[in-house]
This record gives structure tokens, sequence and C-alpha cells, in this order.
């Protein structure tokens, strides 16, 4: 496959470091041209999939206002300008947990909409996880803290209580690799 050639860009909307907008006037590899394609550039984050040394799962319950929801996720946050995805995963989990955890395994960068980008996820297991300390939240985070056993996080992943798709890929895929290693 080749990638498409960009034949113009404009922006449309920015406020970054959150959002971009932009359309693209593209040609296919085939020659067909789009005139008119949209993309979304959002920062990147990290989400740390944390077993505590009890074998649980470290979980946060908190309101999204996009969705209006509470949401069950795993810890998570975007990265700052600069910062490596791990330095992010390891200060986030402290932020939100008050965890630390020397084991922390890469599992990869993902994107969420491969039709308008979004940002990429970068996904971590944490495993042996420590309570070090009481949360650290910032203003804007209201948070409650849960710790689930790995039978009842799959069981959220299927029966819909957790409806976060960056949350339930993360799960599955952290879920699957930690089956591989047993």
């Amino acid at each position: 496959m080749k990638p498409w050639d960009t034949l113009s860009h404009e922006i449309l909307l920015d406020r970054m470091p959150w959002l971009r907008i932009a359309v693209e006037h593209v040609r296919l590899p085939s020659g067909h041209e789009i005139e008119d394609f949209h993309r979304i550039e959002m920062p990147e984050w990290a989400q740390v999939f944390a077993v505590v040394e009890d074998g649980r799962v470290a979980m946060i319950e908190h309101y999204k206002h996009g969705p209006r929801t509470v949401s069950l996720e795993l810890p998570a946050g975007y990265l700052d300008a600069g910062e490596a995805p791990d330095t992010a995963a390891r200060r986030e989990l402290y932020e939100e947990t008050g965890l630390e955890a020397d084991d922390l395994q890469y599992l990869g960068r993902f994107f969420i909409d491969g039709n308008r980008g979004c940002g990429g996820s970068h996904i971590f297991v944490a495993r042996h996880a420590r309570q070090v300390s009481e949360p650290h939240l910032e203003a804007s985070e209201d948070i409650t803290q849960r710790r689930l056993a790995l039978d009842d996080v799959r069981a959220a992943c299927l029966d819909g209580r957790i409806k976060n798709i960056a949350t339930v890929a993360a799960i599955g895929l952290a879920m699957a690799v930690l089956e591989n290693k047993a």
C-alpha cells in the first residue's frame, strides 16, 4: 500500500493542545482525488493496566463531560509536550491512584479513528503496582478509586459497564499479554 498524496492542507479550527481540525485535498495512488478529507488532531495519551500486589486491577471512575456519563476506566492522561509515553504513564498512574510499579511493559501506540486521526493511545501493563501515596488529583478531577479482580474487569467489558472503547481495547490487549505470560 502506498500513502496518499496531500495536495493541500487548510486548518479550519486550531485549539491546540486540545484540538485541531483540518481539511485536505488528497490524491490516492489510483489517481482518485478527495477534495474535502477532514482530519482531527488531538494530543496523545497513555493508559495503564495496573495489577496491584493482591492481583486486582486499579481502575478509576469519573464523570466524562463529552459523553455526559460516569465512566469506569484505566488510569490515563495526556502526554505533556516532549514527554515520553512511559514517563506519562508512570505520572498518570501515580497522580490518579497513588500507585507505582517497577515493572512497566509497553504494548504499543494505537489510533482510535483511522479515518480522522484523533490522537494516539500508548498502552502499558504495570505488574506488582504498590500503593505509595494518596492520589494527587488536579482541580478538574473528581475520581473514585476502584480495584477489580481480573474476572470482574473482563465481565465489565463484556456486559457494557465499561463504555470507553479505548479502555476496552487496552484491557483486552493487556489481558491477552498477561494470559500469555502465565
